[in-house]
């Protein structure tokens, strides 16, 4: 390793470094404020960092939440993918995808909602991101997918692509409504079994 690429390789180190210690204080910041009260000013105090260097990373505090809901999804993701289909039906299986990862992002709902906000009210802005979202997304749902049928639970003839596009589209439904609507949430888990079941119509293998 030459001269440059070791500075090169330092300094994105401490760009991550750095970035790292940014969203650890916002996070720290968003859950003892309002939102709506918390500056930029704030966070860069806390972080002990001028509020110059934050906006090297983030243009507004909106976008540091949805850096935090990246990162979110990135943790709940490496959960899910761990789950086993076990020996649920296929509906049974999906139903308990979706909840889990409902679960696991329960104490972070402020967040989730001011991501929803930002990807309706800035769709250009907000496009990296989505992309990013779905490198995190897709790799666990398509292990689901495979380990389903490899039981037998799922036709082998659709295309994955397919289903993971539908699959996606039908969660995010679901997660906004999950959303907006809060605890303890009695329409966002009558309808999940509904959507699932539909989505389900036909897919599942024949024996």
């Amino acid at each position: 390793m030459n001269m440059v690429t070791t500075i090169s390789s330092r300094r994105e180190r401490k760009k991550q470094e750095t970035r790292t210690r940014l969203l650890s204080t916002a996070l720290q910041l968003m859950t003892e404020r309002e939102f709506d009260t918390l500056t930029v000013e704030a966070i860069a105090d806390a972080a002990d960092m001028g509020k110059g260097t934050i906006y090297n990373y983030f243009k507004t505090k909106e976008d540091i939440v949805v850096a935090l809901f990246v990162d979110l999804e990135r943790r709940v993701q490496n959960k899910v993918a761990k789950l086993s289909a076990n020996q649920q039906s296929l509906e049974q299986v999906l139903i308990s995808f979706v909840r889990h990862q409902f679960r696991l992002k329960r104490a972070y709902l402020p967040f989730v909602r001011i991501f929803f906000t930002q990807m309706f009210a800035r769709p250009e802005q907000m496009y990296p991101y989505i992309v990013e979202l779905q490198t995190i997304i897709d790799p666990p749902l398509i292990r689901l997918f495979e380990s389903l049928q490899k039981r037998h639970l799922l036709r082998r003839d659709v295309p994955m692509e397919l289903l993971v596009l539908n699959f996606k589209t039908m969660h995010l439904g679901l997660s906004a409504i999950w959303a907006l609507e809060g605890p303890p949430w009695r329409g966002t888990y009558e309808t999940l079994p509904k959507q699932v079941s539909l989505f389900c119509r036909g897919l599942e293998a024949e024996r």
